[in-house]
C-alpha cells in the first residue's frame, strides 16, 4: 500500500463527498472483481461508508501486487512466491498475472492451491526440509515437483524412495547461516552447518540427481550485505563438496519498508547477490532463483478494524494477534495507521495507544502502540496498513473472532 494513504490522520463528515468508489456520484457504491466476484471499491473511505463494518475487513490492493511483482524483474534470476505469506487466491493469481509465475510450496494443500489455480502452467517448488511421505508421493507422481530441499541425509534418503526419480529431478541442501540484522531467524530451525552440507551435496550427486545449493537470511532482513556473506559461504562449501550444482537458491528475506526499520533499496539486496554470485564462478546453466513473500505483498492489503472500547490509553478492537494481526505481537512489528471517522471530525492531536484484541486471552495484544488521535473512541475503525504479509495466513477462529470479509481496493 503507498504510505500516502495512511498519513491523514482522521477522515471527516465532507472528505470525498460527492464521489463514489469508481468515480460516481454516490460513496457508497461499489462493484464487483468480474474474476473473482470479491467486492471491489475505490478506497477505504467508501469500504466504511458502504458497509459499516462491525467485523473486521481485510483490503487487497491489485495494483500494489503489481507494482511490487514489476520490480523483481530486475532479479538475476526466477523469483518464486512464498505462497504461506498470503496464499490467498486473488493475491495468487494476480501475482501470477503480473509476471510471478513460480512458486515457493511447503505443503500438499499449497501445492494442490496452485494446481487447482495454474495447472501444469506454474512451476513448484516443494522446499520444505521436513516433508511427510504421502506428500512426497502426490506432489512427485501426480503434481510433478521435480524440485526439493533437504537439510540431513534422511530426508535425501525419503526422496530417493518416494519420488519419481528422472534428469529432471533437483535436490538442494539448505545451508544454515548466521543471521545479519533480520526480524526473523530462520536458521534455528532448518539448515545444516557447512561440514554437513559438505558429504549432503557429494551424496545427492552420487545418487545421480541434480545437486542444489540454498539458504535462508532470515524474514525481514535489514542488511543487504547478509546475501553476499551467505553466497561467500556458499563458495567454501561449494569448493570442499568438489560436485556440479545446478541450482542455487538464495531465499527470501527482502523486507518491506514498515515504519521504524530502516530499509534499503531492492536494488541494494539485488547487487549483494549479484556480487556473491559471481564470485563463485558457477557454470553458465546454473539456475538462481530468490522465495520473496513478505516484500511482495506486505504493502498490498490492510486491515480495517473497529475500536468497541476505550479505556484510558488502551483501546480495545474486534482484530488481534489471534486474527490478522498476529505479527504485531512483536515490540519492532510497527504499521502505519489512520482513523476513520463518520459523521464528526476528530482530534488534529495524537497520543499512543496500547491495543488489545477482542479475545478473552491476555496475550492479545499488541506489541507496539498506536499513534492516533487523541480523541480516538467506541465506534471508530482504524485502518492499519501494510497488513498483506503473514496476516490471512495465520488468522484463527479463536473464540470466534476473525477476518471473514475481504475486498479489493483500486486506490
Amino acid at each position: 500500500m503507498p504510505l500516502h494513504l495512511l498519513k491523514t490522520p482522521a477522515i471527516g463528515p465532507d472528505r470525498h463527498a460527492g464521489q463514489g468508489p469508481h468515480g460516481g456520484h454516490a460513496l457508497t457504491g461499489f462493484q464487483r472483481d468480474a474474476r473473482t466476484n470479491l467486492p471491489r471499491y475505490r478506497n477505504v473511505d467508501a469500504v466504511v461508508a458502504q458497509l459499516k463494518p462491525s467485523e473486521p475487513i481485510f483490503c487487497i490492493r491489485p495494483a500494489e501486487l503489481r507494482m511490487n511483482s514489476a520490480r523483481f524483474k530486475g532479479f538475476p534470476g526466477r523469483a518464486l512466491y512464498a505462497v504461506k505469506c498470503n496464499p490467498h487466491p486473488f493475491v495468487l493469481e494476480t501475482l501470477y498475472e503480473a509476471g510471478i509465475r513460480d512458486f515457493d510450496v511447503a505443503s500438499l494443500q499449497e501445492i494442490e492451491l496452485v494446481g487447482r489455480l495454474f495447472g501444469k502452467a506454474a512451476g513448484m517448488f516443494f522446499n520444505n526440509p521436513a516433508k511427510s511421505r504421502p506428500s512426497l508421493q502426490s506432489a512427485s507422481g501426480t503434481h510433478g515437483i521435480r524440485f526439493y530441499t533437504v537439510d540431513q541425509a534422511s530426508e535425501l534418503e525419503k526422496i530417493m524412495a518416494e519420488a519419481r526419480r528422472d534428469d529432471d529431478l533437483v535436490v538442494a541442501v539448505r545451508l544454515a547461516t548466521r543471521p545479519r540484522d533480520a526480524r526473523y531467524a530462520l536458521s534455528t530451525k532448518f539448515g545444516a552447518p557447512a561440514d554437513e552440507c559438505i558429504p549432503l551435496l557429494r551424496a545427492v550427486h552420487r545418487a545421480g540427481i541434480r545437486a542444489g545449493l540454498s539458504f535462508h537470511v532470515g524474514s525481514q532482513c535489514l542488511a543487504p550485505d547478509a546475501f553476499s556473506a551467505a553466497l561467500s559461504l556458499c563458495g567454501h562449501v561449494i569448493k570442499k563438496a568438489g560436485v556440479p550444482i545446478s541450482v542455487l537458491n538464495v531465499g527470501g528475506g527482502f523486507p518491506a519498508p514498515y515504519p521504524g526499520d530502516t530499509v534499503g533499496l531492492l536494488e541494494q539486496y539485488f547487487a549483494s547477490i549479484i556480487f556473491g554470485y559471481h564470485g563463485l564462478r558457477l557454470p553458465p546453466g546454473c539456475l538462481l532463483l530468490c522465495e520473496p513473500g513478505r516484500s511482495l505483498v506486505a504493502t498490498a492489503a490492510s486491515v480495517v478494524a473497529q475500536v468497541t472500547l476505550r479505556k484510558h490509553n488502551a483501546i480495545y478492537i474486534n482484530d488481534g494477534v489471534f486474527g490478522s494481526l498476529q505479527e504485531l505481537r512483536h515490540p519492532k512489528e510497527r504499521r502505519p495507521t489512520r482513523l476513520v471517522r463518520q459523521g464528526a471530525q476528530v482530534s488534529g492531536r495524537l497520543a499512543d495507544f496500547r491495543v488489545y484484541g477482542p479475545t478473552c486471552d491476555s496475550d492479545d495484544v499488541l506489541g507496539a502502540p498506536f499513534s492516533l488521535p487523541d480523541d480516538v473512541r467506541e465506534g471508530d475503525w482504524i485502518e492499519i496498513g501494510m497488513m498483506g504479509a503473514y496476516s490471512l495466513a495465520m488468522r484463527t477462529q479463536f473464540n470466534g473472532f476473525s477476518v471473514q470479509e475481504i475486498v479489493t481496493i483500486d486506490e
